[in-house]
């Protein structure tokens, strides 16, 4: 992706032409070989790591005027910090691998960059403006070309939210997991809408069932009454949409029963949202006898003649739990009687956006994308006072 990208757009094809160590990383540009003069006035060489602003592929106007230097802190040819552009030590983790320590600051004539050719430029050239009373030979364009970084991006395009808003760091903490999806009918459709922003390696979706009209109103994204006219299983429907951002979204056209259970093998993490009482209760034993860490969720709803009551439980299952090993008392396993909250088959797109965002933050919390200070392993919402409790602690969690 990173020689496709600098191929594609005119200022970092220049920037390369021109013999700039130049590469695109997760949502960063990045430009190696930078020569500067330390506090001992040596010549040395570090990076400089810019923000990639895009409109898909194509780059867009710079829409800041810093940069992160790393490698040492930039000094004039007597060795004293170049005051007028280093902001002083910054050293942040910008996910990835790269590490930026120092942030410079330069603002354009005229108050903004046209490209990231001028952007670049400018910085490099106010830093190695310096090397040259003491070497002038020293140049950061050496004609050498990085090499795609290692490894293959899980997205169709660069990931340039992590990257603006400093967040690279936690979102590698969510990489390289291979997530099950598992019912598509409506929470399953939003847990696959917030999972596909993130950079896991693979999302298996599981369900037999084709994508009707009723499923449309409850469903993420708007289906166009030609998708409804084909009557498209829901599995290739969901996996149409969202293989446009992440490559690595793997459809199931088939329930999981006792005869295919080993689908189950290399998964890292589940969501189970599904409404059948016989494959949860399958599905919930198989994955506790497995160790395999997941999240189960269930809406109910009910009408009054005031309006409709509505609540939402989301149950993580993991192997530290003390429930571990046996069927989980918070999850419904037997057939629901009719009074009960879950009885009811209705579901409304905002309770299954709730409960799919409840489910995934749960998930990320325990990946350590955010601090979790709980633990809490059961949660129940209810629509009338807009409470949520949480219950079910982590050992050690909470006060």
């Amino acid at each position: 992706m990173s020689r496709q990208l600098i191929s594609r757009n005119p200022d970092l094809a220049r920037l390369e032409a021109e013999g700039y160590d130049v590469s695109v990383e997760g949502g960063f540009l990045v430009v190696r070989g930078v020569p500067f003069v330390d506090a001992a006035r040596r010549v040395r060489r570090g990076l400089v790591i810019s923000r990639l602003d895009l409109a898909g592929d194509r780059t867009i106007k710079p829409r800041d005027h810093f940069v992160w230097f790393a490698g040492g802190e930039p000094c004039d040819a007597l060795g004293r910090p170049i005051g007028e552009m280093v902001n002083g030590r910054a050293r942040s983790n910008l996910g990835g691998g790269l590490i930026g320590e120092y942030m410079l600051c330069s603002r354009a004539v005229g108050g903004e960059y046209p490209d990231f050719h001028a952007k670049i430029t400018t910085f490099v050239n106010q830093v190695t403006a310096h090397v040259h009373v003491i070497d002038p030979t020293a140049t950061a364009r050496s004609g050498h070309v990085v090499a795609a970084p290692v490894g293959r991006s899980p997205f169709a395009y660069v990931d340039t939210a992590s990257s603006r808003h400093g967040i690279g760091a936690f979102s590698d903490r969510l990489a390289g997991q291979s997530i099950g999806i598992v019912g598509l009918g409506g929470t399953g459709g939003y847990v696959l809408d917030l999972v596909a922003k993130c950079p896991v390696s693979r999302i298996h979706l599981f369900d037999d069932d084709r994508m009707e009209q009723h499923n449309a109103f409850r469903a993420p994204g708007a289906a166009s009454i030609d998708d409804l006219r084909g009557l498209p299983s829901k599995v290739a429907h969901f996996e149409a949409i969202y293989s446009r951002m992440h490559v690595g979204i793997v459809a199931h056209e088939e329930r999981l029963d006792r005869a295919n259970l080993h689908m189950l093998d290399h998964l890292d993490f589940v969501f189970l949202c599904v409404d059948s009482a016989a494959s949860r209760s399958l599905l919930v034993a198989e994955m506790e006898r497995r160790g395999l860490p997941f999240v189960d969720v269930g809406i109910g709803m009910q009408a009054t003649a005031e309006g409709l009551l509505g609540t939402v439980r989301v149950t993580t299952v993991t192997p530290d739990m003390p429930h571990a090993g046996r069927p989980h008392p918070r999850i419904p396993m037997e057939a629901i009687l009719e009074d009960d909250p879950y009885g009811s088959a209705a579901q409304v797109a905002d309770l299954n956006s709730l409960a799919a965002t409840l489910a995934v933050m749960r998930w990320k919390r325990r990946a350590g994308f955010y601090l979790d200070l709980a633990g809490e392993h059961h949660s129940v919402f209810t629509v009338d006072g807009n409470h949520i409790l949480g219950e079910d602690h982590a050992v050690g969690a909470g006060s």
